[in-house]
């Protein structure tokens, strides 16, 4: 599942806010006292079936998030997937949002750009590329870059090369972050037997370090897949049932 909406334009309107403040560092980046200066406000708690919700009254706001733990990634993300639609859909009145909604890159633009928004401003581009250039794209990477800037791990892998999760040997969706080898899975892909995935949601153990694995193992339609290499480095996410997976590819020749 590749992004949609303007991500242009929601990446802009986040670089524009962290130029205003003029944030340089990721512990400066003060989100509720952002959001209030936005002229938004914010309360938490309350909440059923849905992560945020916001509410435009003139050019006030009020937004309300589910999780009441003040600073958690879950709370940070879904504050500023809100302070998203607040900056950028002004001709709606309000948003009600679910988790699906905070994980959808695609299917609903405005959803999408609200995503992108919350991504650029809690992980600033001119904050985090320093870190993913000199560093492997891996889940030690993302866990390195979720710590420092108060994100979630998955989160942090959206900001790699490429990164997929899966549930039920299936892959649920997936986002890429460069469309240099034609880059392509199917709808409710099932896993291959050759990838790390597909064991490790059959109950074996983590690896501590990526693993190379058939290209085809992943990607049905490369058009050469025989010039492409695929690293593969996968995690649990918790007692959810998914499965966070980050691929790296590389040229053979």
């Amino acid at each position: 599942m590749k992004r949609g909406g303007n991500v242009i334009r929601a990446q802009g309107a986040a670089t524009k806010i962290l130029d205003i403040y003029g944030f340089r560092r990721p512990a400066e980046i003060d989100l509720d006292a952002l959001v209030h200066d936005r002229g938004v406000e914010v309360k938490r708690g309350g909440l059923r079936g849905c992560e945020g919700r916001l509410v435009r009254l003139g050019n006030r706001g009020i937004i309300r998030i589910r999780d009441i733990s003040l600073g958690s990634t879950r709370s940070r993300f879904a504050l500023s997937h809100e302070l998203g639609h607040w900056e950028m859909h002004v001709e709606t009145q309000a948003f009600i949002c679910t988790n699906e909604n905070l994980r959808d890159y695609k299917r609903d633009p405005m959803e999408s750009e609200a995503n992108t928004f919350a991504s650029e401003l809690l992980m600033p581009t001119y904050m985090v590329r320093p870190i993913i250039e000199s560093n492997e794209p891996s889940l030690g990477t993302a866990r390195s870059i979720a710590v420092e800037f108060n994100v979630s791990v998955t989160a942090a892998a959206i900001r790699m090369l490429l990164e997929v999760t899966s549930r039920s040997q299936h892959v649920e969706w997936w986002i890429s972050g460069s469309d240099r080898f034609g880059l392509w899975m199917e709808s409710k892909q099932p896993l291959s037997v050759d990838t790390v995935a597909y064991h490790l949601s059959s109950g074996a153990a983590e690896t501590s370090e990526p693993e190379v694995v058939p290209t085809e193992s992943w990607f049905l339609h490369l058009p050469s897949p025989d010039r492409v290499e695929v690293s593969e480095d996968s995690m649990r996410l918790g007692n959810t049932g998914f499965i966070l997976t980050i691929l790296t590819l590389s040229d053979t020749d």
